[in-house]
């Protein structure tokens, strides 16, 4: 027990003198504090990694000049309150995180703020929003499986996991992870499974992901295979996949930006007397008809004809349930 404490003593005499921006000789920290070069080295690691943990912006580093290490500020500067707060905003409005993970990821925000700022937002922010805030039903935690499997995309390789379904089955999988996507409220796994017959990306929920395992077997993509997260982004809505399709429809309404905003990707092809004439490119059809009903009759499929056919058939359907009330 004493020699833990008499650790933890000589490592809060180091991190003062960094602190107070004085230089620490290993050979001369080891001589005045009685121990080895090895047992400083450790100390000064130990103080390294609190640091990074910490998220606070600085770092020890071997000066050669001044032959010791010395604390430096990392390359990333205090963010004014008005940057700080309006990511804070945009993280708590997702809902895209448990209530810790949040607070986590927020606190850690603040640090990178300048100071003097950090009242200020936190109360702004705590005073209602995450004082109050309330997460999505799964409660899951996610940081550190989006890491992972970041890590695996990065690192190229095929990930095992067990895929729990809205029908609560299981099913374990071994894919190719590609993408991490973000999208109303739920974070995105895209991914090929190994050795399957069909072409297209399969897509996973990530709170549904029951366990995960980064296997050592690597992938590889031709180029032409390669999938990229924005033009991912672009084509599936509402997280549907499928074949990539050509979508045309007619769009009426006070102004088309609804449209666009939706469909980054999409091409007015012409002025309508009451509207315009909208194409876009999306994987599958299911997705967007979820947005084109929302529409009501503003929207008008034009093609392909199969969807307008299927359209048409749902609303005949609506219009017989109505009719039956």
């Amino acid at each position: 027990m004493l020699e833990k404490w008499e650790q933890i003593h000589r490592v809060l005499q180091l991190y003062d003198q960094l602190r107070n921006g004085e230089t620490i000789n290993k050979s001369e920290a080891a001589t005045r504090l009685a121990v080895s070069m090895r047992t400083i080295q450790r100390d000064i690691s130990n103080i390294q990694e609190h640091l990074a943990n910490s998220f606070s912006g600085q770092t020890v580093e071997y000066d050669a000049i001044k032959k010791g290490y010395v604390l430096t500020e990392s390359t990333i500067k205090g963010m004014p309150a008005k940057v700080v707060l309006i990511i804070a905003k945009i993280l708590l409005e997702s809902r895209a995180l448990n209530a810790k993970e949040m607070k986590w990821v927020i606190d850690s925000l603040l640090t990178y703020s300048k100071r003097g700022d950090e009242k200020s937002i936190y109360t702004a922010i705590v005073g209602n929003e995450l004082l109050h805030y309330r997460p999505l039903q799964h409660n899951q935690p996610l940081i550190e499986l989006v890491w992972n499997i970041a890590e695996s995309i990065q690192k190229k390789r095929f990930i095992d996991i067990i895929y729990e379904r809205m029908d609560h089955q299981q099913k374990q999988h071994i894919a190719k992870p590609v993408a991490i996507l973000f999208s109303e409220y739920y974070f995105y796994l895209i991914a090929f499974i190994k050795d399957s017959e069909h072409p297209s990306p399969i897509i996973f929920r990530l709170d549904r992901i029951r366990s995960f395992k980064q296997l050592d077997e690597k992938f590889s993509f031709a180029e032409k295979d390669r999938l990229e997260e924005g033009i991912l982004r672009q084509r599936i809505q509402f997280m549907y996949t499928g074949t990539l399709v050509r979508l045309q429809f007619k769009f009426r309404g006070v102004t088309v930006t609804p449209v666009l905003d939706r469909f980054p990707n999409g091409k007015i092809i012409k002025t309508i007397d009451d509207g315009w004439l909208v194409e876009v490119e999306v994987y599958g059809t299911a997705g967007c008809m979820m947005w084109l009903l929302s529409q009501g009759d503003k929207v008008e499929v034009i093609y392909p004809v199969d969807l307008r056919e299927h359209m048409k058939q749902l609303i005949e359907n609506m219009l017989y349930r109505y009719k039956e009330a």
